[in-house]
């Protein structure tokens, strides 16, 4: 029986918008560099300058489980400014009930995941929280001030030059010799065993490949995928693509 994989959950790193923008993407391993080193994960003070919805065509192939049939696909996103630059934070598939009390002009802080798309960095809530007290800023300041003051930064490396010996991650991967007898994997396995897929195929697999690649019933492939993204192991792209962060 196959060892559960460890995970490393990436610390939140206190930044400003600035220092998003600035940084360097690495989309072999989905992560940004920064002055502050890499990361996947930051935590941001900023005031929402712009609330929009949109109704998108994400997962609305079969391969769609995200919602019942007749839900709508919705897009939140909001233009958040915190005086360094704007950025953008996009909720996929949201409830705007749960949103419709973040309004223009609020603060927030927000712990998100950062996210790359058609050239752009953007974050992926996780959690967002009104702040009430503008003295909350002035503490976020400074505690950044302090971090940058005290040395405690790097230089932002050359992402070209990261990866130039890394092979090419073959396009297909043979389940039986990854793991063995499939009758033998229980639930821990096959969830590792799910990730294993999307993480070894570097632009994803989607939702219908992985059923027909595990030949697990519909409904087990999607309780995995949903701990899989709760977990902060594996996201949607925008055409519905299951990748490993």
């Amino acid at each position: 029986m196959m060892e559960s994989q460890s995970y490393r959950r990436w610390p939140a790193i206190r930044c400003w918008v600035k220092h998003i923008l600035e940084g360097k993407y690495s989309e072999e391993n989905k992560t940004l560099y920064t002055i502050f080193g890499e990361t996947k994960r930051i935590r941001l003070l900023a005031t929402i300058i712009k609330k929009s919805e949109k109704i998108t065509t994400q997962n609305t192939s079969e391969d769609d489980f995200s919602h019942d049939e007749g839900d709508q696909n919705l897009r939140m996103e909001f233009e958040l400014d915190d005086g360094t630059g704007i950025i953008r934070a996009v909720i996929w598939n949201a409830n705007p009930e749960e949103y419709q009390d973040y309004k223009e002009g609020y603060i927030v802080d927000i712990v998100g995941l950062i996210q790359y798309w058609n050239g752009f960095n953007y974050i992926r809530p996780e959690i967002i929280k009104k702040i009430n007290n503008p003295n909350f800023v002035l503490l976020r300041d400074a505690e950044i001030i302090k971090k940058i003051k005290s040395g405690n930064t790097r230089e932002i490396p050359d992402i070209s030059q990261l990866y130039d010996d890394i092979d090419e991650i073959p396009d297909d991967i043979d389940v039986e010799q990854l793991f063995g007898d499939e009758s033998s994997v229980d639930g821990t396995d096959m969830k590792n065993l799910v990730f294993s897929l999307i993480e070894k195929h570097e632009k994803g697999m989607s939702f219908r490949d992985l059923n027909t690649k595990l030949k697990i019933s519909t409904s087990e492939l999607k309780n995995i995928l949903r701990d899989l993204e709760m977990e902060s192991r594996i996201y949607q792209s925008d055409e519905g693509i299951y990748q490993s962060f």
